[in-house]
């Protein structure tokens, strides 16, 4: 029976959660999936992903890194091989700490997915990969004399991906409704095997 420990988190709480430590079997299967430059693993690398902008702290097991929806999927269907718990992060900008490892298990981060895929500004339409920074959406549509709404005040580094998740928005949202009024995802999990989304189209103002 592998060793049971507390997942390290601050806060007023004085309990914490506790599971069994990962499998090294899904190390493995993730760094073969991914390549071993995309799987971080070590305690100096997951210091940097146990805060978000609360006042939080929850360090994952591992990090990931996918650079596709294959990849994401992959993920995906490794952490439910194996049974470990599956949190996403943007840029880690929010305050409620939506992007926290609590349970630790897999961190999948989406800072390498950010491209632009289409701008369909006929139609007001963007497709965009989960890792877009928010303010580059405007910019790509400011010369149609369009803006993305949803404006956070850290719309100059959060993500379209975290912007969904934690239905983001900013002064702009009054008039157009915030986040989750205006986009559409492409793809769904199904039963947390099948895929994560793959890009989200967004109404752009």
């Amino acid at each position: 029976m592998p060793a049971r420990r507390g997942n390290y988190y601050s806060g007023s709480a004085a309990t914490f959660c506790r599971r069994p430590l990962m499998d090294p079997a899904l190390f493995r299967e993730l760094k073969s999936l991914l390549g071993p430059a995309n799987v971080l693993s070590q305690k100096e690398d997951l210091m940097l992903y146990e805060f978000d902008g609360s006042v939080e702290k929850a360090r994952p097991e591992v990090v990931v890194l996918p650079l596709s929806t294959e990849h994401v999927s992959g993920i995906v269907k490794l952490a439910t091989k194996y049974q470990a718990p599956v949190v996403g992060r943007g840029a880690g900008t929010g305050l409620s700490g939506g992007a926290l490892a609590r349970g630790g298990g897999v961190m999948i981060v989406f800072a390498r997915m950010k491209r632009i895929l289409e701008m369909d500004l006929e139609n007001r339409r963007a497709v965009v990969q989960p890792g877009v920074v928010n303010l580059d959406i405007t910019r790509a549509a400011e010369k149609a004399g369009l803006y993305f709404a949803p404006d956070p005040s850290s719309q100059k580094s959060c993500t379209i991906g975290g912007n969904v998740a934690e239905n983001s928005g900013g002064p702009h949202t009054l008039a157009y409704g915030l986040t989750v009024k205006i986009h559409k995802t492409e793809h769904e999990v199904l039963h947390v095997i099948e895929l994560l989304d793959r890009a989200c189209r967004i109404g752009v103002s």
